[in-house]
């Protein structure tokens, strides 16, 4: 690194860009911009731009007098607000580290119409220590920093380097790729940045976007106590101040799950009245589920003595459950009573027994199933952890888990003709099979054989497509901002936008991911 090398004068703002490298589009609308931290300019980031390309538009910045941007004349909290007004989109995903991490949080709360979430790494809400705020750095401490950059700017970097991978369980490996770096810093940026570092704080209730704060375990420069006074955080074990280099698989994985999650949360019983209201209706329409579900009887091994039809809806499975095992106890449990009550009233006269329950907080005894069959009805868990150990709590030792559900790339047309009318979710978000597969052997589950695959449905317009996903009570269940009706001009703006998939025979596609297979306990 270099702190004496000269600023381009034509280089305003450093900016690179990494399109989305998806082949069916942004999985997010808006894009996502990186701003790096102090001493170093966007090279700190490694590879994260190019990982999170999977499923947006990144953008990464250099700060003011590092790298190719030019340098301010007032590095004021004012004048880095507007600085990064100007460089940024009009609406994005924040990520900023450390330093970066601290403007970004002020910019949200200064302009939340402007940031769809925030995500912070390595950073605090204030970075120097106070009697109301001591998970921070002492003061002594970052005044003998500040006295060291003006002394000797070259020696302040290389100690810098040692801070950010003080702890780190590869801290070699990362001291050797830090010091490759050739970065250049304006001196008089340095000390700006310095000082609006020490002086800034950002009082926690203030904020108004979704975010999340990863820390490194054993950070130098930001205690992982600081995570108690931060929200939503998540501690990176055995990292310090750089966990996206020394720990990307997690990192990638904790912003993943946020991005999956922002603005969204399942809205349990609207779900359930949604699909009560479709009953009458649905076994004509889910012609798709039943096909899966048909090819997933094939996959129960054994003759099971007691089996749970999980998410049983009008019970269509259950008494194919019961022709094929005829000497088993069928149990059907569907979130909706008004589904339940459909399947018991066709269903009287069998042997079919029926309870109304969520699959997280089953009320069944412990090792009580010896199969659980479930058909496009688990992906209204949003909690995969206490699902998983709730599906294998109720099952017996050996006992399997025989279940499909939809996967992220369901339906990616509608949700992408969406995101070109607004920015609000229409389309429910489904987890990925690497997520099933996680949670299920965080369980305890072995042998787990899943496998995703894709189906394409067509349609002859936009309207039935729509109709269809509201007669098997799939349409939009969410708490979002997007749970609001839609009027008129917006589904023009909706077709129009559907029509960049139409196929040469005229009709539209409609692509499901289907996760499917068993696991046993």
């Amino acid at each position: 690194m270099s702190a004496e090398a000269k600023i381009p004068a034509d280089a305003k703002v450093g900016i690179r860009r990494y399109p989305c490298q998806r082949a069916q589009g942004n999985l997010y609308s808006e894009p996502l911009v990186l701003v790096h931290g102090w001493g170093t300019d966007s090279q700190i980031w490694g590879s994260l731009p190019q990982q999170l390309s999977q499923w947006a538009d990144i953008v990464t910045l250099d700060l003011p007098g590092f790298g190719r941007s030019a340098p301010l004349q007032d590095y004021s909290k004012r004048s880095l607000q507007n600085w990064l007004a100007d460089a940024l989109p009009s609406y994005c995903t924040l990520i900023g580290l450390s330093l970066g991490g601290m403007l970004c949080r002020s910019f949200s709360q200064q302009y939340p119409q402007r940031v769809s979430a925030l995500i912070t790494i390595g950073s605090n809400r204030q970075f120097v220590a106070s009697e109301d705020y001591p998970s921070a750095m002492p003061l002594s401490d970052f005044s003998a920093f500040i006295d060291s950059w003006q002394k000797d700017p070259a020696s302040c970097l290389k100690r810098f380097i040692s801070l950010q991978t003080q702890g780190d369980q590869q801290q070699r490996q990362l001291m050797r790729q830090l010091r490759g770096y050739q970065t250049t810093i304006d001196r008089k940026s340095g000390q700006g940045l310095l000082h609006f570092l020490g002086s800034l704080r950002s009082p926690d209730c203030s904020m108004q976007v979704p975010r999340l704060n990863l820390l490194g375990e054993q950070d130098a420069l930001v205690p992982v106590a600081a995570a108690d006074q931060m929200g939503n955080t998540y501690v990176v074990p055995g990292a310090g101040h750089l966990p996206h280099l020394s720990a990307p698989g997690q990192v990638l994985e904790q912003i993943e799950r946020f991005l999956d999650g922002r603005g969204y949360q399942l809205d349990k019983p609207k779900v359930a009245e949604s699909f009560g209201r479709a009953a009458a209706k649905y076994d004509r329409a889910a012609q798709l589920q039943h096909r899966v579900g048909e090819q997933l009887l094939d996959r129960i091994g054994g003759q099971p003595t007691r089996i749970l039809d999980l998410g049983c809806g009008t019970g269509y499975h259950s008494i194919q459950l019961q022709q094929r095992f005829p000497k088993a106890s069928i149990t059907g449990v569907d979130l909706s009573p008004g589904m339940l009550a459909y399947a018991q009233n066709r269903y009287r006269e069998t042997a079919l027994h029926w309870l109304c329950g969520d699959a997280e907080e089953l009320a069944l005894n412990s090792a009580s199933q010896s199969v659980i069959f479930s058909n496009f009805a688990l992906q209204w868990c949003d909690r995969l952890p206490r699902l998983a150990g709730e599906l294998y709590r109720v099952l017996e030792p050996q006992g399997q888990l025989v279940f499909a559900v939809p996967g992220p790339a369901t339906l990616f047309e509608l949700r992408q003709a969406w995101a070109e009318v607004d920015g609000n979710i229409h389309v429910n978000r489904f987890a990925s099979l690497a997520h099933w597969q996680e949670a299920l052997a965080r369980a305890g589950f072995r042998h787990n054989s899943l496998k995703s695959y894709r189906l394409t449905e067509q349609h002859q317009s936009v309207r039935e497509l729509l109709l269809e996903l509201k007669e098997v009570g799939a349409h939009n269940n969410n708490t979002g901002k997007s749970a609001k009706m839609t009027g008129k001009q917006r589904l023009k703006a909706l077709y129009n936008a559907y029509d960049n998939y139409r196929l040469p025979s005229g009709e539209i596609p409609a692509t499901w991911e289907i996760i499917s297979g068993v696991a046993t306990r």
